[in-house]
């Protein structure tokens, strides 16, 4: 059985379908104790993992890479929403 909270990196070509794109910018949302970053910080989508089941529901992670810091960061779905383009 993986481990769901270890992400793995893959390649540019890959990536989970329905997921946010590789180089989506986003805003986290939904934040709580503990997170690395808090509510209106930003990002982009640098890879996705395919969806899997955890806590009752499908879930989709991401890697992103955060404006202020250049390390990616795994990240769960529902922390996140997709910035309008503009």
């Amino acid at each position: 059985m993986r481990d769901f909270m270890t992400p793995t990196i893959r390649p540019q070509g890959l990536q989970a379908s329905s997921a946010l794109r590789t180089g989506t910018r986003i805003e986290k949302v939904n934040s709580k104790h503990g997170d690395s970053h808090a509510n209106g910080a930003r990002g982009t989508v640098a890879s996705s993992v395919r969806p899997e089941m955890w806590q009752g529901r499908m879930t989709a992670g991401y890697l992103v890479i955060w404006d202020d810091c250049k390390a990616p960061a795994f990240v769960i779905d529902d922390r996140i929403r997709e910035l309008a383009k503009g």
